[in-house]
């Protein structure tokens, strides 16, 4: 993996994966969208007589459409930061090649079966925003990772990415200003990880 800092592929997973659930907030908007404009044009041309028929007809429509705004933004974090989790630990598999593969592999999955509970901990103890708790999760992990990698470089992504998404604004607007902030940090690292030509 180089001589390099590990820490950029963290940074840029996390941030690649904040995109990606963005995109699929959009779409899931758009799409809902487009199925109550059709149910506007579809509402008067049922009969009168049908109209519990035609409810029956468009239910699942909607039922479909609108599962994200029956859903909260929790799961979508739950799912972004398990798949980050889930691809860092692999990437210090194969960059560090670990000796104790068991306890390893233990300490992923209990990383794992930990994010849904300080999730359900934020909700319920600390009533917290659904839009707070992944930020705050996410921050939670970018600390670990940089108290694991003793670097202040990441410590100092964190503050910048908590004061984003958390601070300054917890919805997709923050999601993308805390992407850029990952992505920009994770190339600073390559950069700096390259070495200087002499001439």
């Amino acid at each position: 993996m180089g001589r390099g800092p590990r820490f950029w592929f963290p940074l840029a997973l996390l941030g690649f994966a904040e995109i990606g659930s963005v995109a699929v907030q959009l779409l899931a908007r758009r799409s809902r969208a487009e199925s109550e404009s059709a149910n506007l044009l579809l509402g008067p041309s049922v009969p009168p007589g049908t109209t519990e028929y035609g409810h029956a007809l468009r239910f699942p429509l909607d039922d479909f459409h609108t599962m994200g705004t029956i859903l909260p933004t929790g799961p979508a974090w739950l799912v972004t930061l398990g798949v980050v989790l889930v691809g860092t630990a692999v990437w210090y598999a194969v960059a560090r090649r670990p000796v104790r593969i068991g306890w390893f592999v233990a300490g992923t999955i209990g990383a794992l079966l930990a994010v849904p509970l300080l999730d359900l901990v934020g909700s319920w103890q600390f009533r917290l925003d659904d839009n707070l708790r992944g930020p705050l999760l996410a921050t939670l992990g970018l600390l670990v990772l940089a108290a694991y990698e003793r670097s202040r470089f990441v410590l100092v992504t964190a503050a910048a990415f908590a004061l984003v998404a958390v601070v300054l604004s917890a919805d997709t607007a923050g999601m993308l200003g805390s992407a850029m902030i990952l992505l920009a940090a994770a190339f600073l690292a390559l950069l700096r990880a390259q070495p200087r030509s002499v001439p």
